[in-house]
């Protein structure tokens, strides 16, 4: 029962999202003449440090959540086809539920194989199972190896212990929508705090003196 709670209040929260971005995309202009307003105004120091946070955050956390959602399609996509050739029912059901799932980094595949591996027991024995197994390695090793590297690396170079220490405390704390925004955020406050690796440092030096030399 608290599960169907968490999933409807998820859902409510979504299709809200859904609402303010159809209003943002309408008015786009106008909210930003009306938020450039408060530049010169009394609360100026207020906007420098909303629009400071607020180009982190895009460049962050938007860009992160964006990768995670083209793995998952790319993810479901495979996964479901391979569920249709194995004959599966209720696919409709299926499809949403690994794409969900997949939203969740790493650990989403791995939780979505759990409810599969009973349905493939059921339907076709020991063979399905297998044939299922096989297809979430091969998917793991796709995200892991292809897509991570190319879509998210970049942004979070952060190793699977650390990922799942924050998927863990994300959930405690924020529940089944910790798990999907849980590593964006982590990796939001590493942009704050400037932590970064090796290679983004590199980058950021390499941009830093472009800029400088520009305005000389």
């Amino acid at each position: 029962m608290d599960s169907l709670k968490s999933f409807g209040a998820l859902g409510m929260s979504f299709f809200l999202a859904l609402i303010l971005s159809l209003f943002f995309s309408l008015e786009k202009e106008r909210v930003a003449k009306f938020t450039a307003q408060f530049q010169t105004s009394k609360l100026s120091f207020l906007y420098d440090n909303l629009a400071y946070f607020g180009k982190k955050f895009v460049s962050t956390f938007g860009v992160v959540l964006e990768a995670q959602l083209v793995i998952a399609v790319i993810n479901t996509l495979i996964t479901s086809l391979a569920l249709f050739l194995m004959d599966f029912p209720q696919m409709l059901s299926l499809v949403i539920m690994v794409f969900l799932f997949g939203l969740i980094p790493v650990a989403g595949v791995i939780i979505s194989c759990i409810p599969l591996t009973v349905i493939a027991y059921t339907i076709g024995g020991v063979e399905d199972v297998i044939y299922l197994l096989i297809t979430i390695v091969v998917v793991h090793c796709i995200e892991t190896y292809f897509l991570n590297p190319r879509l998210m690396a970049s942004k979070t170079s952060l190793p699977i212990f650390y990922t799942f220490i924050v998927l863990i405390f994300s959930e405690s704390y924020f529940g089944v929508w910790g798990l999907i925004i849980g590593i964006p955020v982590f990796v939001f406050l590493l942009d704050i705090l400037d932590v970064r690796n090796e290679e983004q440092k590199q980058k950021h030096t390499f941009f830093g003196n472009r800029k400088k030399t520009q305005h000389k």
